[in-house]
């Protein structure tokens, strides 16, 4: 499917903003040039708008919203953006139907099915299935230009195939849910536990690191750390986490950016990451870590 092109030899630019992160709603948008998606549409239309706006973006000016999975936290203002702004909902055909009732809001539906690419401009976006308890739910590898975007915010493991379709690429957005041990003795009940740390729950710290240690791509060049628990997980012990497995593997080319619930993560230009112009700066953790350019 092609929804859009590029002029031969135009000079591009390919951006990722995640705009919220977490149980109370997710949204990432990815721009190049004139042509602005979303992944996900979880927060409340208010906040989407006001976020968006602090970008400098309409939402009218959003050519797709692309749904993950029919979880609330990932669907909550697809309709509103749809009705209000005619902007088409991308969903597998399993994500449409688990939906329920609100998805009447919706003014209009394309479906997406894994390993069939959606173009937009410069950015084909490949879905492919992940492991979760919801119905097909999806991650995306993102080609274009300036390299290749890995994303996955709601996984309970990590298998062959997202391994794979990470390979090669040079940011990814993962998800880091829980550290265990804050897990194990969090408020929640056990079931509730046991399902987190499923296979088809979420990924935790740990997951991560493991993930770095062992399957890390060698293109990659920064990873954004999603969908943390405010009840079992701590930014900033996620964070070293993760660059304690990249030390590991002498990988401190490699940035590491944590998204936050409540406010967009600085935007990032996926070409300024394969730049040498690295400078040193202090995170919003109060850390200080050697990162390419954000906007």
């Amino acid at each position: 499917m092609n929804t859009g092109h590029h002029g031969e030899g135009k000079t591009i630019s390919v951006e990722l903003t995640v705009l919220g992160s977490g149980s109370s709603g997710n949204a990432t948008l990815v721009t190049s040039d004139n042509d602005r998606v979303l992944i996900d549409a979880g927060l409340s239309y208010r906040a989407m708008r006001q976020r968006l706006d602090s970008l400098g973006v309409a939402a009218d000016t959003l050519r797709a919203v692309l749904i993950t999975h029919a979880h609330v936290d990932h669907v909550r203002s697809a309709g509103m953006l749809s009705r209000k702004h005619g902007i088409p909902i991308y969903v597998t055909e399993a994500t449409r139907n688990a939906w329920g009732e609100s998805a009447q809001k919706v003014a209009d539906w394309e479906f997406l099915l894994p390993g069939r690419v959606v173009t937009f401009g410069a950015m084909q976006f490949v879905p492919f299935g992940v492991c979760h308890d919801a119905d097909d739910t999806l991650g995306f590898r993102i080609n274009t230009p300036d390299g290749a975007i890995g994303f996955a915010t709601d996984v309970g493991r990590i298998t062959e195939d997202l391994i794979s379709r990470f390979a090669t690429c040079h940011l990814l957005v993962m998800e880091s849910n829980h550290a265990v041990e804050l897990l194990r003795v969090s408020p929640y009940a056990a079931s509730v536990r046991s399902r987190i740390a499923g296979d088809d729950g979420h990924l935790s710290n740990e997951d991560v690191a493991a993930f770095v240690r062992d399957h890390l791509g060698a293109d990659v060049r920064c990873i954004v750390l999603a969908h943390l628990s405010r009840v079992n997980n701590v930014p900033e012990i996620a964070k070293m986490s993760c660059l304690e497995a990249l030390c590991a593997v002498r990988r401190d080319d490699v940035r590491v950016v944590v998204a936050d619930q409540d406010r967009p993560t600085p935007t990032i230009d996926l070409a300024g990451l394969s730049r040498s112009s690295a400078r040193l700066a202090p995170t919003q953790l109060g850390l200080t870590q050697t990162y390419l350019p954000f906007v």
